[in-house]
């Protein structure tokens, strides 16, 4: 599954640049709205953090808008996701040079020296 082109396609055809931008530093990224950048940030808290969070996490959900269901799919897909990352990991089932454009590719790139520190 082609997960940028996804995200392109709902952003109305984001360019690479764009989608680049949110990989390198989604606070910054134009083509968010608040709401976006407030999942996104739950995402990495319940990724990096889970033991910190509670429920005024829930609650800046709620007040950009997100529905109660909204919620309950952002954290099944966002602990999916770590989920079956560890297990890919787990069995060295990892993709080491995914296809797609290289400037995506490069912000990839950028992301895991981030998180890998």
């Amino acid at each position: 599954m082609n997960h940028g082109q996804l995200f392109r396609d709902a952003c109305d055809g984001a360019s690479i640049a764009e989608v680049a931008k949110v990989l390198d530093d989604p606070k910054q990224a134009d083509i968010l709205d608040p709401a976006d950048r407030v999942m996104l940030d739950y995402a990495e808290k319940i990724t990096y953090t889970p033991h910190d969070m509670g429920k005024t996490d829930i609650e800046r959900l709620r007040r950009v808008g997100f529905s109660e269901e909204n919620i309950v799919d952002i954290i099944a897909a966002a602990v999916y996701r770590n989920f079956a990352n560890s297990i890919n990991y787990a069995f060295g089932h990892v993709e080491q040079n995914p296809e797609g454009p290289e400037e995506l590719n490069a912000a990839i790139q950028r992301l895991k020296k981030k998180i890998r520190g």
